[in-house]
């Protein structure tokens, strides 16, 4: 990844840092950690040339997946318990899973939160709950992070909420 790492990196001494970007490839070739990764480096207060300090208040949120303006987009999945599941509903499963395993398997995934098989999606609610934080300024970083890990399993009612705000970002 370190071409990768390289022009995201340029991005932020040029000070061009995209409002959204997408990084794709196969299962497994790191580009979920890759973006926490530069989450934590944008938001650092004392990054290096290649990297985040590693030590800072932020760095060490962000690192546990705890940063308030870190916010993660994950397949969730419908019980009798939750109608209307949203990432929130997950995200202590979620941390543990992915602070256990830099490099999460959607079938992993969905046997830690299904007791069936059952197949898991980003709903409608999620976009909502996704819009509403992402319009609220930020607590602690220059930077609110939004990380989507498989998009392809929102449904086309989610896509569309969540794509009126990557083309209208809010200032």
């Amino acid at each position: 990844q370190e071409n990768i790492k390289q022009k995201l990196i340029q991005s932020v001494d040029e000070d061009r840092i995209p409002h959204a970007q997408l990084l794709v490839g196969p299962p497994g070739n790191g580009k979920l950690t890759l973006a926490l990764a530069f989450a934590q480096y944008i938001n650092c207060p004392d990054k290096q040339h290649n990297d985040s300090c590693g030590v800072c208040s932020s760095c060490r949120k962000f690192a546990k997946l705890i940063h308030p303006d870190l916010h993660f987009t994950i397949p969730v999945i419908k019980t009798a318990a939750i109608d209307k599941p949203t990432s929130s509903d997950y995200m202590t499963k979620w941390r543990q899973y992915f602070l256990e395993n830099h490099y999460p398997q959607y079938e992993k995934w969905m046997q830690i939160i299904a007791d069936e098989n059952k197949q898991g999606a980003i709903y409608v609610d999620e976009a909502k709950d996704l819009i509403h934080k992402l319009n609220q300024k930020s607590y602690e970083a220059e930077y609110k992070v939004s990380i989507i890990w498989l998009p392809e399993t929102m449904n086309i009612t989610c896509a569309n909420k969540i794509l009126k705000i990557l083309e209208e970002p809010p200032t």
